[in-house]
């Protein structure tokens, strides 16, 4: 046995010599004292064994721990894909919704009729664009009462249909009903889109020859009864408006039945005008003749039965005045719907 060392201190030597903690030179001396010493190398193999034991426990543990977390990570990045493609998915979704079954609110949309019912408005219509089909209504509150909004979507392999036809309850709405262009006032009038556009265009003064377009326009004259020239006579009353119709009339008895009408509207629009006089050419047996006719304030209100200035008061009362021309007259009103 080695005399340098004893055995109790290779004994407290040996885990650092086991962790080859130890220097060379104490290395070599513990080694040679293992070879010389049976007791000390019995001990020796026993801590060997535990040692290696605990290095082979500590070997498995480590190991399941980095299992564990890579099947902890596994989990996770399936979590993570699966709660992405649940989330585009629910965007798709949502999407496909929104463009197939809830819509957007579309104001493209010719109305074909209005009608006051018992308990209902009755509304039917026709969208410009051919790709949007009918999804659902909602009237909302406005300063002035309430208004239609008309949502679409588009079209389904089993729902084209371009067109809608609405029963609108009146608990529904409050106060009067825009739809588009037209009104459904309180009292069930239905106020049309041209009388609306002609009360918004209400003329203080003859003078104004913009004005006199916008009205003309919204009325339609070049379109029911061909282009004309104006005349303005605006330095003394009774203030006039002079239309010089440019084409040959084929029947003055309608065209002239036409232009009381108008007349009447514009008088009755324009607040000093005192008379409407046209002037046209009319085919006959014997050639042409030019004839001219004149409506008055007067013989305006006398055509109606009542002053003709009063159907200018507000909406209502314009459209009365359309309606009266109609049943009373039968001069028919067609919506022009591009005026600038």
């Amino acid at each position: 046995m080695s005399a340098k060392i004893r055995c109790h201190i290779i004994k407290d030597l040996l885990p650092l010599y086991l962790d080859d903690l130890v220097s060379e030179e104490t290395g070599a001396e513990i080694k040679q004292h293992l070879l010389e010493c049976p007791d000390c190398s019995e001990y020796y193999e026993h801590m060997k064994s535990d040692f290696l034991e605990k290095q082979r426990q500590k070997q498995e543990e480590n190991q399941k721990e980095i299992n564990y977390l890579k099947k902890i990570k596994k989990t996770t990045n399936r979590k993570v894909l699966l709660g992405t493609v649940l989330t585009l998915f629910a965007c798709l979704f949502a999407l496909a919704v929104k463009l197939f079954i809830i819509g957007s609110p579309n104001e493209s949309y010719y109305t074909t009729y209005v009608n006051d019912g018992e308990n209902s408005i009755y509304v039917g219509g026709v969208f410009m664009d051919s790709s949007s089909v009918y999804s659902r209504y909602k009237i909302k509150k406005t300063k002035e009462g309430s208004r239609l909004v008309i949502y679409t979507c588009l079209p389904l392999p089993w729902n084209r249909n371009g067109a809608f036809n609405l029963d609108i309850p009146k608990n529904e709405i409050h106060g009067s009903l825009s739809i588009g262009e037209i009104t459904a006032a309180e009292d069930g009038t239905i106020i049309s889109a041209m009388a609306n556009k002609l009360y918004q265009n209400k003329n203080p003064y003859i003078g104004d020859a913009s004005a006199n377009g916008r009205l003309s326009a919204i009325l339609g004259i070049s379109n029911e009864l061909g282009s004309f020239k104006n005349e303005l006579q605006t330095s003394k009353e009774p203030y006039g408006w002079t239309l010089h119709f440019e084409n040959s009339a084929l029947n003055s008895a309608v065209f002239d039945e036409k232009m009381k009408g108008f007349s009447c509207v514009l008088i009755a629009l324009t607040d000093n005008l005192g008379e409407v006089t046209w002037n046209y050419t009319v085919e006959l047996a014997d050639g042409p003749v030019t004839r001219t006719r004149t409506m008055t304030e007067e013989t305006c209100s006398a055509y109606l039965g009542s002053p003709v200035k009063n159907y200018a008061k507000s909406p209502e009362a314009v459209q009365k005045l359309l309606q009266l021309l109609t049943d009373e007259h039968g001069i028919n009103f067609y919506e022009v719907h591009e005026v600038n």
